[in-house]
């Protein structure tokens, strides 16, 4: 019953995107949903840290970059930087060229190994697209595909200057970090990364990413508010409670 539940909701969700009415949704789950007002509001902070940590001539990365919504904070407060964009769906990625003509864009996820990958394509919530599928069996419309998977350090050296690096991939940060172990310790970023529930997926724990961030990396690790560093204990505990899934680390 809950299956065939998730299923119906699922669809009529695709239909009111299908109509045009993605906007008001999107401004609905906002009002009402806990996850998606403490989503907004790390947006807003997000935005704020991006101009105040960005130079003119900063260069970034930005992984997962759906929409450009980040990306085009990016642009503005970094307009002579040099930066690129990982964005694996095709009309995604098709549309950011159109977007950011000064952007460098790559077709690809990035992963701890490179490859072609399947690829879980979430019709009627891309947002929720990934390297593994995090959304229960029938409750959204997916798609699996095949997308091309690079590693951070085998498409840039270490000594290209890195000053800041978003990620959002859906449960799948650590191993974009772990593939780019190399370029970070040497640059040291910022790290905005997401890290929530849907890591779980991946059989990543919380330990396993602070150790990396906090340990290998060396950068100290607070939440879209400012509250931190985070030691092990309360990022575990922040991660088991689910109330906090946007980060950013520096030294």
């Amino acid at each position: 019953m809950q299956e065939q539940m998730n299923k119906q909701l699922g669809q009529l969700r695709q239909t009111a995107v299908e109509l045009g009415l993605g906007p008001a949704l999107k401004l609905v789950r906002r009002t009402v949903l806990p996850s998606a007002r403490r989503n907004a509001i790390d947006d807003q902070h997000l935005a704020l840290l991006l101009s105040f940590v960005l130079q003119e001539d900063s260069n970034c990365i930005d992984v997962g970059a759906h929409r450009g919504d980040v990306l085009k904070s990016i642009v503005l407060h970094a307009p002579r930087g040099e930066h690129i964009a990982y964005e694996p769906l095709p009309h995604l990625f098709e549309y950011l060229c159109l977007e950011f003509p000064t952007v460098t864009l790559k077709q690809a996820a990035l992963a701890e190994k490179a490859g072609v990958s399947p690829f879980a394509y979430v019709r009627s919530r891309p947002a929720y697209s990934g390297l593994r599928q995090r959304t229960a069996a029938g409750a959204e419309d997916v798609e699996q595909i095949e997308v091309v998977v690079e590693v951070l350090d085998e498409t840039l050296p270490p000594e290209h200057r890195l000053d800041l690096i978003k990620i959002d991939v859906e449960g799948a940060e650590y191993g974009v970090l772990k593939g780019g172990q190399k370029l970070l310790a040497t640059n040291r970023p910022y790290v905005i990364f997401e890290f929530g529930a849907a890591a779980r997926k991946y059989g990543t724990s919380a330990e396993d990413m602070y150790r990396l961030i906090d340990g290998d990396l060396g950068l100290r690790i607070f939440d879209m508010d400012g509250t931190g560093p985070y030691t092990l204990g309360t990022f575990r505990r922040t991660f088991d409670n689910g109330n906090r899934f946007n980060f950013v680390a520096h030294a």
